[in-house]
């Protein structure tokens, strides 16, 4: 789905360079997160605010996961769900610690996930991960290549069993394979995050994401115990609450199901970056290939879908997620609704990739 009066992505501001400015601090509690998110010109995070951890959850130590996938719909860390209505690079993740409390930069975790968000059918387009150490990793529908970088050493192509260790973090490279579904070639990678401290080093977060090249990827956060809930940011740390003013608008025929008419939905304005890929510190190729996407307007796209198709749309999607099926979810929703928009029997199969993961 594309959005009409969004156009103005390459509006942005520039910066200096954040490998430059990012370690310069007075007082790191208060400002490390400003000074890294204003050096990247990105929006400050929205810190979630939990008063008592055991409140939370009653299996509060149990993984919990997030992502986007298809038209984009957000799926957050906390169970919020809509449909973007902008395209742009947003931060879609964000993960910050000081994991000693000593107010020293060097024992500081920050991850920050971006995503492009665009193109033809407005899907994910690609990601690129930032970390206080210098490291990057951008994985882009371009050509569904894992690229690092670290420091001002040229950008590689990264293989499995890739560290970037950090003073307290590191980044490791699980697996990349090759998959074919529906006579396209799939591209899967899997990230691992973690962080070392004074009681050794455990895992946090994983990343999964897969890649049809020259179209779009997906991709999932999976947050190793809800605990670490509190240091998330990005579209990932949405609450549901932040959504109850949120717009429902009509993407279907009048026809269609109540359920598929409605979707919330929001332009995340608090999370769009303010410059470029380039900038931003990914690769001049992958943006060349955003900025070259074809672009079409939501109003000026025909309703291609009606009762037939939605019926057709609910079946491919029930073949594939025949648990979602059952419960009517969210999910289901957003099955029919891709797939009926063109995404065809391929963005079943995706979904149904991304929830096994």
């Amino acid at each position: 789905m594309r959005r009409n009066d969004f156009h103005h992505f390459n509006d942005f501001h520039h910066f200096n360079d954040f490998n430059d400015d990012f370690h310069h601090f007075d007082d790191f509690n208060d400002d490390f997160n400003d000074d890294f998110n204003d050096d990247f010109n990105l929006p400050v995070r929205k810190r979630s605010i939990i008063r008592n951890n055991n409140d939370f959850n009653d299996d509060f130590n149990l993984p919990v996961s997030g992502g986007a996938s298809g038209d984009p719909h957000i799926h957050s860390l906390y169970g919020a769900h809509y449909t973007l209505l902008r395209e742009g690079v947003f931060v879609a993740w964000e993960f910050k610690k000081d994991l000693e409390s000593s107010g020293n930069p060097e024992n500081a975790v920050h991850w920050q996930l971006l995503a492009r968000y665009g193109g033809k059918k407005f899907r994910t387009l690609g990601i690129l991960l930032l970390d206080n150490s210098g490291h990057k990793l951008e994985f882009s529908a371009h050509d569904c290549a894992l690229r690092a970088k670290e420091g001002d050493h040229p950008w590689y192509i990264a293989k499995p069993g890739l560290l970037l260790p950090g003073t307290a973090s590191s980044i490791g490279l699980q697996d990349s394979r090759k998959n074919t579904t529906l006579h396209r070639t799939l591209i899967d990678a899997r990230i691992n995050f973690n962080i070392t401290g004074s009681h050794g080093s455990r895992k946090v977060a994983s990343l999964y994401t897969h890649c049809i090249r020259g179209d779009h990827l997906n991709f999932k956060i999976t947050m190793l115990q809800k605990k670490d809930l509190v240091s998330v940011g990005g579209e990932m740390g949405v609450h549901p609450q932040a959504l109850e003013d949120t717009t429902h608008v009509s993407l279907l025929s009048h026809s269609a199901s109540s359920k598929l008419r409605a979707m919330r939905t929001r332009t995340d304005e608090e999370f769009k970056a303010k410059k470029p890929w380039v900038d931003l510190g990914g690769t001049a190729a992958s943006d060349r290939f955003f900025r070259t996407s074809n672009h079409i307007s939501f109003v000026e796209r025909p309703n291609e879908c009606g009762d037939e198709g939605e019926q057709e749309a609910r079946q491919i999607c029930a073949k594939h997620l025949p648990n979602e099926a059952s419960n009517q979810s969210e999910v289901f929703g957003d099955c029919i609704f891709d797939v009926c928009h063109g995404g065809g029997e391929l963005d079943a199969e995706l979904r149904a990739d991304l929830m096994a993961a």
